[in-house]
Parts: C-alpha cells; structure tokens; sequence
C-alpha cells in the first residue's frame, strides 16, 4: 500500500462544510458570519504521551480528544481538524483501529477532516483542530477576579494514577476505569460551550491543577486558592493513610491528563454553575476561590482545618 492508498482508504470522506477539503494542497474554511475561529494543535509520541501497548483504537480516540479539550477551554464548539500521522511502517490492521478510533471521536463532535500529512518515521499523531464561536465569547485564562469561585468540571488524579501503575512507579493495581480516565479521555466540549457568559476564565487541566490554576492566577494578576479536601478524585480513599498516599496527593495535584475543565465564575453563578454540571452528569464542584493577588505566591492549597499546606507548584513539563 502506497501513501496516498493510505489517506485514500483511511483517512478520506466526501467534503461537508469545507469550501475545499481534503485532496488539494490546501483546504480553505471560513466561519460562519460574527464568529471566528479558534485553532489550536497537539503532538503526541509514543513513549512520551502514550504507551506502546495502547490499543490503536483508542488512540485514535485519545488523540481527538486531547485537541478538542482546548477548544472546549475556550468555549469553542469543534468544526475541522487537520492530521498529521508518523508512522514506522504501513501496518494495515493497526491502521484500520487507529482510523476507526479517529473517526468515532471526530464524529461524536461532526468535525471534519479537511486534510493532513503523513510520513515514515518513529511513530506521532499531530492534529490541529478548528472550532467556531461568535466573537467576542472566548473563555480565556485572564478573566479571574477577586471573589470569584474556582471550580473544575470532574474528578481528578484518577489519570495520572493509572499511568503510574502502568508502567510499574506505583505497585499496585489500577481499575479499569482508571485506565479508561487515562487511555480515552473525553473533552468536556458541550460544557465548554455552556461556560460561555459565565465562567470568568478557564483551562483544560492538561499537565496538573495546580500548574493550570497557576497559569490563571498568573494571566489574571490575582492568586488561585484550592481547597484540598473539596477536590473531587477518585483516589480518596489512598490519600487519607498507607504507603501511597504521598503518590496519591502527587497525582491529585500534579499530574494531567485528566482533561477536566478549570475554570472561575462570580460567586453569584454558584447555582447557575452546579446546574449545569448536573445537567451534563458530572462530579465537577467548587474547589477554591479567587484572592487578590499576593506577591510571589499564585496558587494557595489548604487543607481541612484550613492551614496553608507546603506544596511545591508543579505539572508535566516536557523538558523537566
């Protein structure tokens, strides 16, 4: 099987939207009158951001979603997507999960494939993803204000444990709905959108809350404060006493992956907020408040008797 047999037969489908899609040098795209686009684009490495064993379906699945979890951060509802795909060899079975993985993920949110590149080489997944909201409506990192509330859309660190067992750091067992939380996470786009109007800021927890709540505080100029015990996980139970709780606490706050929602609202939005999680059925919840900024300090964890805890800010970074 040549490349271009490749695209042709996995990765090709009449245009819908596009004004031109896949098959030319470029595809051309416009939004649609009063909106803009949103644009936003993720690598992932085996070995760095997925194991080698992963089934390629859920690749294909993780690999969408991990971009549509930016668009939903900024409120943006999922039109195009653009793939680039590494690969070693042509292995047509692996080809054909990974493609049906893909193709489940883009149409569960109608995107479009609208065109991409492949090559040979160590194997990477590349897709840049296109979303569409009116202008003007964009969440973004720099709107937190002092006395709002800080809230995130689902449970954490579930993720980041799973990884951890997997590859034998943690000896113990993972679920497999842990593993799920890390193999095929699900970008919380239809909440995103909702967000629009009443989160005053917002990201997707990507490398570790306490990095991402960071990176508000910082673009805001105010500082993030978390309340440890509120925040929602799976891994309750480990982090209360035993011989991992300190990996426990590790994952609840630093680790990513978990592609939940970060974000702030005015206090005034607790319940228009907590509706709206429940409506999507999520265990999402408050988890802290906004504070006027206090010198060198972004981001304040408390524990349950409300004392300043001595945490270390940190999250995934690529070239630690």
């Amino acid at each position: 099987m040549t490349e271009f047999e490749l695209i042709e037969r996995f990765f090709t489908r009449p245009r819908v939207d596009a004004i031109v899609g896949n098959g030319d040098d470029c595809a051309v795209i416009a939004p649609a009158a009063g909106h803009a686009f949103a644009v936003t684009t993720d690598s992932l490495i085996e070995g760095r951001h997925f194991l080698p064993t992963i089934d390629p379906l859920k690749l294909g699945r993780r690999a969408v979603n991990v971009n549509l979890s930016d668009l939903a951060a900024m409120g943006a509802a999922p039109r195009y997507a653009l793939l680039s795909l590494t690969l070693p060899q042509i292995d047509e079975h692996w080809i054909s999960r990974f493609s049906d993985g893909l193709w489940s993920a883009l149409d569960e949110h109608s995107v479009e494939l609208i065109g991409g590149n492949t090559t040979r080489g160590p194997l990477a997944i590349a897709i840049t993803a296109f979303g569409e909201l009116p202008q003007g409506a964009a969440l973004v990192r720099s709107g937190a204000r002092p006395d709002d509330e800080l809230w995130v859309s689902g449970a954490l660190g579930d993720a980041g444990w799973a990884l951890y067992c997997m590859i034998g750091d943690i000896k113990a067992e993972a679920s497999a709905a842990q593993i799920a939380k890390y193999e095929t996470p699900q970008a919380r786009v239809a909440v995103g959108i909702a967000l629009r109007g009443v989160a005053s800021s917002c990201i997707d927890v990507s490398d570790g809350l306490l990095s991402e709540a960071a990176h508000i505080a910082r673009a805001s100029a105010v500082t993030v404060e978390i309340d440890f015990a509120a925040i929602p996980t799976g891994l309750a139970g480990m982090l209360q006493t035993g011989q991992h709780a300190a990996k426990a606490r590790h994952c609840l706050l630093s680790t990513g992956d978990a592609y939940e929602l970060l974000f702030t609202a005015p206090r005034d939005k607790h319940d228009q907020v907590l509706g709206l999680l429940r409506e999507h059925r999520l265990d999402g919840a408050c988890i802290g408040r906004v504070l006027e900024q206090r010198q060198g300090e972004p981001v304040r964890v408390l524990d349950a008797q409300l004392q300043k805890m001595d945490i270390k800010i940190s999250g995934w970074d690529h070239f630690a």
